[in-house]
């Protein structure tokens, strides 16, 4: 708390004039940094402006790539379950190309034991039977020819295998055919699939292109306007510095404004007595009154009317 008891009327007047024209400065300063602060904050409200405008659109443009990518997912978990498919299907062929190459060893082998076709083993075995029936051939020969049907026999039992054999390998190429069948459509899908994937990854990654290069004109736009507030800054600080200079200076203003009226009322006090007893020293020496002079000495209780 100032103390200002000391100080005189013209100490006091000097202190107000210094502590008004403080404040009057600060307040215009105050006025031209709203000004100044003002006028970058139009160009800051531009920039906002333009920089959330951009960032809606790029929110826009992330939410259709969104759907671009959930489709692409989407094939691409079709085409991860026809890869297990095929694989499934490539597993059975092999088990049956596996079985061919099987009955096909098998089958060479019986060939070889039958060394010849059917049709000319069955002539040989049935132009050795007639023989071996002739009722006039020598013993020696008898066991030649019964040697010889033996032989053939066994020859004729392995083409017989032979070509029942070749006829269920025939059986099994035909499911094998099958199978390449349904691997080639499978492909085909797997393909068309890729294809409808790719398309989407690659219009996802052209709008992504395009968020990213809307970010990057939001991020310059961003850049000014932190540019701004960095100017702003030091002005909002001295506004609020300003404000603060004022608002003692005010208080300190009050303090010697009450001093000066406190003394205007004393000086007026005075005045007033004064006037108060020259008038009851006009009324004791001539009994005469002015209406100013009565009112003073019935303020005073000087005079009253009812005694």
């Amino acid at each position: 708390m100032i103390d200002v008891s000391g100080l005189s009327e013209g100490e006091i007047k000097n202190k107000v004039n210094v502590l008004r024209q403080h404040i009057d400065h600060k307040e215009r300063e105050i006025k031209n940094h709203y000004y100044e602060m003002n006028l970058h904050n139009k160009g800051a409200k531009d920039l906002r402006g333009k920089r959330d405008e951009l960032h809606e659109q790029a929110k826009v443009l992330k939410d259709s790539a969104s759907g671009y990518r959930q489709r692409r997912d989407e094939v691409n978990k079709k085409i991860a379950e026809l890869k297990k498919q095929r694989e499934e299907v490539r597993d059975r062929r092999s088990g049956y190309t596996e079985r061919i190459g099987e009955l096909k060893s098998l089958r060479d082998n019986l060939n070889n034991v039958a060394r010849g076709r059917l049709e000319s083993l069955t002539n040989a075995y049935r132009s050795e039977l007639e023989k071996f029936s002739s009722a006039d051939i020598s013993l020696e020969y008898e066991q030649s020819l019964f040697k010889r049907l033996h032989e053939l026999g066994e020859r004729l039992e392995a083409i017989r295998k032979a070509n029942e054999i070749h006829g269920e390998i025939g059986e099994i190429f035909g499911k094998v055919d099958e199978f390449h069948q349904d691997l080639d459509a499978v492909n085909a899908l797997i393909q068309d699939m890729a294809a409808e994937s790719q398309e989407n990854h690659e219009a996802m990654r052209n709008i992504y292109d395009g968020v990213d290069e809307i970010r990057s004109r939001a991020d310059e736009y961003h850049k000014r306007l932190v540019e701004i507030y960095e100017v702003t800054k030091p002005m909002k600080e001295k506004i609020d510095a300003a404000k603060k200079s004022v608002s003692e200076a005010r208080a300190e203003l009050d303090i010697y404004l009450d001093r000066m009226k406190d003394i205007q009322l004393s000086r007026d006090e005075r005045k007033q007595e004064e006037k108060h007893v020259a008038a009851k020293e006009k009324f004791n020496k001539s009994g005469r009154l002015s209406l100013e002079d009565l009112r003073l000495l019935m303020e005073n209780d000087e005079i009253k009317f009812g005694q």
